[in-house]
């Protein structure tokens, strides 16, 4: 059974140390805040054994946690979101040091799914101008950045092949009209939702939904042990989870 690191101890951290031997994967190393502030747990002695490692800390560590891990030669799983903008010189990070590092804002392979869903959604209905579209992602009061990772992801992929939409817009005006060229994206933070996204396409005629809601938190952690067993075996290489979920899928 193949060694796993988990970084970030809270519930994600936790839910993927309590399935992870079922997905074939020890979780013998836990770092959270309390032992490894500013990346000091990923050390030589600590990581000797560690054949992969799961990040799911928090977007101000994650890039030294990234740093740390590739120079030690693990590969990487990264769930953490809110960092990803920026996402360059870890790309860079990763040919140096020929190393393997796979992003998701989203494990689910349901919702990965439904985000290849929303790209011929988009396609449909982005090449007039009879229908309008908007997006709106919940989630817990917890959760540390807006709008999601997910819904970031979901809204390149509907406006991939969408010519209706000049550009992506967060929030809505509070004192004029929403312009209507605009892609608009909102958030809300309600008690524990654990992730809902929806895509409202509107006409004078059609009011048309496609939605995602998580039930719990296992369906993010199953993804992204799944996608841990999946990068030990591939060569050195960036990977994103929604250029490679068929090839995991088609693993498990």
């Amino acid at each position: 059974m193949k060694k796993l690191a988990i970084i970030g101890d809270g519930k994600m951290g936790t839910r993927i140390k309590e399935m992870a031997p079922e997905a074939g994967l020890d979780p013998v190393l836990i770092l959270g805040e309390h032992n490894n502030q500013n990346g000091s747990g990923i050390t030589k002695e600590n990581f000797g054994k560690i054949d992969v490692a799961i990040d799911f800390s928090h977007p101000s560590a994650v890039k030294t946690n990234i740093l740390r891990c590739l120079q030690l030669g693990i590969p990487v799983v990264v769930g953490t979101t809110g960092w990803h903008d920026d996402s360059g010189w870890a790309e860079n990070l990763v040919k140096e040091h020929s190393g393997k590092l796979l992003y998701g804002s989203n494990f689910s392979l349901g919702v990965q799914l439904f985000i290849k869903l929303a790209a011929q959604a988009g396609k449909l209905f982005g090449s007039s101008d009879l229908f309008h579209a908007a997006l709106n992602e919940i989630h817990h009061t917890e959760k540390a950045d807006a709008p999601s990772g997910t819904a970031i992801t979901l809204a390149k992929s509907f406006l991939g092949k969408n010519s209706r939409y000049r550009k992506t817009g967060y929030g809505i005006p509070e004192q004029k009209k929403v312009d209507p060229e605009v892609f608009r994206l909102t958030s809300q933070r309600i008690g524990g939702v654990y992730g809902e996204h929806s895509i409202r396409i509107n006409s004078e005629w059609d009011d048309i939904e496609i939605s995602h809601k998580a039930r719990n938190r296992d369906g993010f952690a199953a993804g992204a042990l799944k996608a841990g067993l999946w990068i030990t075996d591939q060569p050195s290489g960036f990977y994103l989870i929604e250029d490679v979920v068929e090839k995991i899928l088609s693993t498990t």
